[in-house]
């Protein structure tokens, strides 16, 4: 028995036409698909990258801000949706502001409504960016974040330290 017939058909049963094209198809069938899984996974954060721990010192806040920190510990940005990075830890501690006295000097007190809160994020990061991000936001120590999230938000936080899990 032949492989390929008079009539060009494959064992008799199939033109070999037909068969490169039946083949292709199901190539860009499965190159698509393939294509399509990727994006979905690092849409969705699963593609492995790095984990970084981020400090933030949110200065002079309200003293119920870490309280509203703890109630959702994702990081949400309005032009964005949720990041890449989530709470770990907020620690309040007294704040320390500058005042200026009677004859005119400028000296640090404790201000008793205000704590500065130093919050902890954990970041996972994708490889194939050269910089660290918080969604699309570089994250640099000396650079400001925000840190917000759908029940608190700390304008122009301090980026302190930045260290690999």
């Amino acid at each position: 028995m032949k492989v390929i017939d008079e009539k060009g058909r494959v064992f008799g049963k199939v033109n070999i036409f037909d068969l490169f094209v039946l083949l292709a198809l199901i190539l860009f069938v499965g190159a698509i698909g393939y294509k399509m899984s990727n994006d979905r996974k690092q849409s969705q954060g699963i593609i492995s990258g790095k984990t970084y721990v981020v400090t933030v010192k949110c200065a002079a806040m309200p003293d119920t801000f870490a309280e509203a920190l703890s109630k959702d510990d994702r990081i949400f940005y309005d032009n964005i949706g949720f990041t890449n990075a989530k709470i770990v830890k907020a620690e309040e501690k007294p704040a320390v502001i500058t005042v200026q006295t009677s004859d005119g000097q400028l000296v640090e007190a404790v201000d008793p409504n205000l704590k500065d809160v130093y919050v902890e994020l954990e970041v996972y990061d994708n490889p194939n960016d050269d910089d660290i991000k918080v969604g699309r936001y570089a994250v640099a120590v000396g650079g400001k974040l925000s840190v917000k999230t759908i029940y608190a938000h700390g304008a122009d936080g301090i980026v302190l330290d930045i260290r690999e899990k």
